[in-house]
Formats: C-alpha cells, sequence, structure tokens
C-alpha cells in the first residue's frame, strides 16, 4: 500500500514537472512552434513518460487552459463587491501571468481565425464574468445603460495592457509592469479610476431621487457631434 502511495505521489510530481514545463515552452513559442521533446527536455523526463501522463500535445494545451480556466473561475467567486475593487481585482489576479499573456498572444498570431482549443470553456468563463457584472449593475454600482460586453472586454484591455505591452510601459513610466511597485501604482489607479466611472450612476439616483435627472458627459459629446458641433 505505502509502495503505491508512493507511485502515486510520484505520478502526480511528474506531472507538475511536466505542465510546467509546457506552459513555458507554448509561452516562449507557442502552440504551434512547442516540441514535444523540448517539454520533455525541459521537465526532465522522456517523451514516452509525457504521452503517458498527456497524450498529444493538443491534450497537454487543453490542460494548462482547463487549469487557467479554473483559476480565473475562482477569481470570480471572490470579487468584491463594488465596480472598483473587481476592476482591480482583474488585474491584480490575471493582468499579473507573464505566461499565460504570452501564451494568449502567441494564439491570435496563430490561429488566423480557427476555433480556439477548449473554446466552449473559455466562452462559459467570459459569460460568467459579464453575468458578475450584470448583477453589479442590478444592485446600481454600474450605471443600467452600460454595454456590459464592452465594459468587460475593456476591463480586460485595462488589465492586460501593460503585460501585452511591456516596452510601452518601460517608455512611459520607466518601470517593468512586473515591478510590484507599478503593480501598486497600477492597482490604486484602476480603483480610483473605477470609483470615479461609477460616480455617474450614483449621482443619477441621487437626481432622479430630486426629479432631476443630469446628462451623462458622454451623451452630451454624442449629441454635439451628432449635431456638428465637434469635427
Amino acid at each position: 500500500m505505502a509502495t503505491r502511495r508512493t507511485t502515486v505521489r510520484n505520478l502526480e510530481r511528474t506531472r507538475e514537472k511536466i505542465l510546467a514545463a509546457a506552459l513555458a515552452e507554448f509561452s516562449a513559442r507557442g502552440f504551434a512552434g512547442a516540441r514535444v521533446d523540448a517539454i520533455a527536455r525541459r521537465a526532465r523526463v522522456n517523451k514516452r513518460m509525457l504521452y503517458y501522463c498527456f497524450g498529444a500535445k493538443q491534450d497537454l494545451y487543453r490542460e494548462i487552459l482547463r487549469r487557467k480556466i479554473a483559476e480565473r473561475s475562482e477569481w470570480l467567486e471572490s470579487t468584491p463587491d463594488d465596480f472598483a475593487g473587481v476592476l482591480a481585482h482583474i488585474y491584480l489576479s490575471g493582468g499579473t501571468d507573464m505566461d499565460f499573456v504570452r501564451l494568449m498572444e502567441w494564439e491570435a498570431i496563430d490561429s488566423g481565425g480557427k476555433k480556439c482549443i477548449a473554446e466552449t470553456e473559455r466562452r462559459a468563463l467570459f459569460e460568467k464574468a459579464v453575468a458578475r457584472l450584470r448583477v453589479l449593475q442590478r444592485r446600481g454600482s454600474i450605471p443600467r445603460g452600460a454595454d456590459l460586453t464592452q465594459l468587460f472586454i475593456s476591463m480586460l484591455s485595462l488589465a492586460l495592457f501593460p503585460l501585452v505591452m511591456p516596452q510601452i510601459i518601460r517608455l512611459i513610466h520607466g518601470m517593468e509592469p512586473t515591478d510590484p511597485r507599478f503593480m501598486r501604482q497600477r492597482a490604486d489607479f484602476l480603483r480610483w479610476l473605477g470609483d470615479r466611472l461609477v460616480k455617474p450612476a450614483r449621482a443619477t439616483r441621487n437626481h432622479a431621487r430630486r426629479g432631476r435627472v443630469p446628462v451623462a458627459p458622454l451623451q452630451v459629446a454624442v449629441s454635439r457631434v451628432q449635431s456638428g458641433q465637434l469635427g
């Protein structure tokens, strides 16, 4: 019995080593460029063991995505109840995962519009995220007229851009996006921004109670464009 438990533990450690090596290889070269023998060398196992644990390269890639999706699903469960907190939470949870961001960048380059691996699971995750925003909207933390799908895309952009374009961050800010000082400043800024984005919703509710509904700045700008006042 003890020997069997030891064998199981050793197999699990081997699987974890292979997954770590695969994430490093996929993030460095993309799915198309990654090689099974390179992953095996990184993990210090033979290819037969790799195939025994995970099967084909696509199965290994899918398992990495499955774990990343599970992590992000847990993060959604622990999001704060205010929009500013959610925005900072997305950044601090997923916007600091350099390997995964690089993996997604390679996928964008290589996919050519083809269906993604684990596409159904990923769509379900994003639908869950938008549903979370819908709850906040019902509670009044997000303006009622906001397009939640566009809002979520914008939130991801705010959270992920520093890792997607680290050279731009260095040129503008002088720091690496993974520098703890930059990360603290970024999280603080996102909380600040998120708080101000929802203030119009609070102001609208307060004015509505008094019988007055203010026109949002964005609505003013759109009206001016439509009337030809801006060109």
